[in-house]
């Protein structure tokens, strides 16, 4: 399997994030990588985070991403997020090990 993604960077546009990042510096020897987006909802001061659920859009989309960059809408304004960038290749399904991946927090702003 891929490393993870690196050197990844967030923009909020109030309830909207964009993120970037750059390949891995290890593709696995493959060129069928391409990118998941794992989002979690977060309540600060319990420490809790929980999936996002379908009410977040991703554009183009959450899974098989081929480019490094993506945006989620429609978030909570005033919420907390964690974004996990995974690179995934043909055969990370088979890896024993751990997933691989970049954490991104970030902190919705209010709504327009």
């Amino acid at each position: 399997p891929p490393s993870p993604p690196r050197n990844a960077i967030s923009n909020v546009n109030e309830t909207s994030v964009f993120l970037e990042w750059i390949p891995p510096a290890d593709t696995g020897g493959r060129k069928d990588v391409s990118y998941y987006i794992a989002c979690k909802k977060c309540i600060s001061h319990a420490g809790v985070c929980d999936e996002c659920g379908g009410h977040v859009r991703y554009l183009p989309q959450q899974i098989g991403l081929k480019n490094t960059s993506v945006m989620m809408v429609d978030l909570l304004a005033h919420t907390n997020y964690t974004f996990e960038i995974e690179a995934v290749n043909g055969v990370s399904d088979l890896s024993p090990g751990a997933r691989q991946y970049v954490s991104v927090n970030v902190t919705t702003n209010q709504a327009g």
